[in-house]
C-alpha cells in the first residue's frame, strides 16, 4: 500500500504538526524498542540469559511493540487523514477517511506477540533454572 505525497507552499502552523506526527510516533517506537533492547542485551551478557532480569525486559519490549505500533499506526493515520483534509477542499476528515488511511501493521503486531511468547517460554527456563541450582 501507498500514500501519496502533497505538497503546499505555504503550510500552517496546524498542517506542519500533523506532517510531524505523520511519522514521529514511528521514530518514537523504533527508538524506545532499541533502548530496551540495549537494556535486555546488557543485562543478558552481565548476568545471563535465563534470569528474571531478561525477562523482564523481553516482556517489556514486547508489550512496547505491541502496543506502540498500534498507537502508532492509529495516530499516523489520523494525522494523514487531517492533513489531506486541510489541503483538499473537497476531502473532509472524519472516521471513514481515517479508516482510508489506516493501515494496519500486522507484520509488528505478529513479531510482538512472537516477543511475548518467547518470554513466556523464557519465564518457564528461567524456574527450571533456578530449580536445578537449587537441586545441585
Amino acid at each position: 500500500m501507498t500514500r501519496p505525497s502533497y505538497c503546499t507552499d505555504h503550510a500552517d502552523g496546524v498542517q506542519r504538526l500533523f506532517d510531524l506526527l505523520g511519522g514521529f510516533p514511528s521514530l518514537l517506537l523504533v527508538l524506545g524498542i532499541l533502548f530496551l533492547l540495549d537494556r535486555l542485551i546488557q543485562g543478558a551478557s552481565r548476568e545471563g540469559v535465563f534470569t528474571t532480569r531478561t525477562v523482564r525486559y523481553l516482556r517489556i519490549a514486547g508489550w512496547w511493540l505491541l502496543l506502540g505500533c498500534l498507537a502508532a499506526a492509529v495516530v499516523e493515520a489520523g494525522a494523514h487523514a487531517a492533513l489531506l483534509a486541510t489541503l483538499a477542499k473537497d476531502y473532509t476528515f472524519t472516521a471513514d477517511s481515517w479508516l482510508e488511511t489506516w493501515q494496519p501493521p500486522y507484520a509488528l503486531v505478529f513479531t510482538a506477540l512472537g516477543i511475548l511468547t518467547f518470554a513466556r517460554i523464557m519465564r518457564t527456563g528461567v524456574a527450571m533454572r533456578e530449580d536445578l541450582e537449587g537441586t545441585v
